[in-house]
């Protein structure tokens, strides 16, 4: 099932600017340069319309709507949107058009051809042919400005109501991939809630292709989740848990009824798990309950608290840096090996409980 929209993202004030950024595929395009992001997704919208057939063909009926509301949404609240904290005018304006551009690059390509997977210098939004149904399915894609000799690769699965141009086109998880020299893959999922089927094995297939077309050994391999994708990781992860050579969730748990399977398949990897004490949509004793747990009955965890973090990455974005660069390394710092045993798993989420509505 797609999973609803919300359009009650609205902010106060502001005109946005388009900024020049060099993202290979946002900004070194002329078209995209010389238009505002409302122009860009007006004339997305325009030739979505004058091609809905074709589009419903490619991508599923069900998905071309999802791309429409994707396209309105982002017209409902770029207008008018003001800088959340962390955030110059200048770093929003850019966000704002990058994800502007991502969103409408979606329904260029449906429409033409594909960009190729390979190549991609910055941030750009490429499509894969579903080997479950022959579907078109988007994800973003970012690579950072240096790669290491042997890249690296971070699957990143987003949160909900969230879509993946979102989480990339925010600056948090970029700065990290630049910071670290790795590359970025954020599958979208088709907008399914926790990442049900086919979704799950999109998420395998973007991280096979995308590793391909890079050359990414398979140790080089990570998945993180943020939010609903905080979750998912501990669903999604455990399918095939020798994929990954680690996985960190953010702002997400293990449920309590499926943390034995989550112990079962991850004795063999590591886990990071984020968690700010003031998070005000995921109490953060599921996350700390899950790392205690985790580490209680032998898989290796690291437990990294955020005093007074809430929900937004902003406030965790500091600690979250560091636990990245501690996966990336092969290692848990002293300070976040979990303290206290857990001889049941009690107090963990019977289901997830995700908040209505953020931006970052």
């Amino acid at each position: 099932m797609t999973r609803p929209r919300p359009r009650a993202w609205r902010a106060t004030t502001s005109a946005l600017a388009l900024a020049v950024c060099v993202l290979a595929g946002f900004s070194s395009r002329g078209d995209a340069a010389a238009s505002s992001p409302q122009d860009e997704l007006r004339g997305a919208l325009t030739q979505l319309s004058a091609n809905y057939g074709a589009v419903t063909r490619k991508m599923g009926p069900d998905q071309a709507a999802n791309l429409e509301e994707r396209l309105d949404t982002d017209l409902g609240w770029m207008p008018d949107a003001t800088p959340p904290p962390g955030y110059s005018n200048e770093q929003w304006s850019t966000r704002v058009a990058m994800q502007a551009h991502l969103d409408a690059s979606i329904v260029a390509q449906v429409v033409g051809v594909s960009a190729p997977i390979a190549g991609v210098q910055g941030l750009a939004e490429r499509l894969i042919v579903s080997r479950k149904d022959g579907m078109l399915a988007p994800f973003t894609l970012y690579v950072p400005p240096h790669l290491a000799t042997e890249p690296t690769l971070v699957v990143l699965l987003h949160g909900n109501p969230q879509y993946d141009s979102e989480i990339l086109a925010s600056r948090f998880f970029r700065q990290f991939a630049d910071d670290s020299g790795v590359i970025v893959a954020a599958p979208y999922g088709r907008g399914i809630y926790d990442f049900a089927s086919p979704a799950d094995d999109e998420v395998y297939q973007v991280t096979d292709e995308v590793a391909a077309a890079y050359h990414v050994a398979p140790k080089r391999v990570y998945l993180v989740g943020y939010s609903m994708g905080g979750f998912s990781v501990f669903k999604i992860g455990r399918q095939y848990p020798a994929r990954w050579n680690a996985v960190m969730a953010i702002a997400g748990a293990a449920l309590g009824s499926e943390i034995e399977l989550v112990r079962a398949a991850f004795q063999h990897t590591r886990v990071y798990v984020i968690t700010g004490t003031a998070d005000e949509s995921i109490p953060t004793t599921y996350p700390q309950n899950t790392a205690i747990y985790l580490n209680s009955v032998g898989v290796p965890t690291g437990l990294y608290v955020v005093p007074a973090g809430t929900h937004a990455i902003v406030t965790l974005a500091p600690t979250i840096s560091a636990a990245w660069h501690d996966m990336l390394s092969g290692k848990i710092r002293a300070s976040a090996w979990p303290s206290g045993f857990a001889g049941t798993p009690s107090n963990l989420p019977a289901s997830i409980n995700l908040p209505t509505g953020y931006r970052s």
